[in-house]
C-alpha cells in the first residue's frame, strides 16, 4: 500500500467514527454536549488534512514518529508536523 492509500484509509477510517458518533446521537443533537460537538469538529478537520496529505503526496509518518495537528485558534491556518523526538518504550 502506497502513502497516498494510507492517508485515504486513515481518513475513511475517522469517516466511520464521525458516523459511528453521529448515528449513536441521531434525534438528539439538542442534547449534545458541547465537548462532544467539538470532537466531532475535531475528527472532521483531521479527516480533511488526511484527505488533503494524499492529494499532495506527503509520506505517511515512520511508525515511531508522532504526526501532530496543531490546536486551531480563530482564523489562523491549521499546521502538521512529524515530531521524531517521542519514542515509544517498549
Amino acid at each position: 500500500m502506497d502513502d497516498d492509500q494510507k492517508w485515504l484509509e486513515a481518513a475513511a477510517a475517522i469517516e466511520r467514527d464521525i458516523l459511528y458518533l453521529k448515528s449513536a446521537m441521531a434525534g438528539k443533537w439538542n442534547q449534545l454536549s458541547p465537548g462532544l460537538a467539538q470532537d466531532i469538529g475535531h475528527l472532521q478537520l483531521v479527516q480533511s488534512i488526511y484527505q488533503k496529505n494524499a492529494a499532495a503526496g506527503v509520506a505517511w509518518p515512520n511508525p515511531d514518529d508522532l504526526y501532530c495537528i496543531s490546536p486551531i485558534f480563530h482564523d489562523q491556518p491549521v499546521t502538521t508536523a512529524i515530531r521524531r523526538d517521542f519514542k515509544i518504550a517498549s
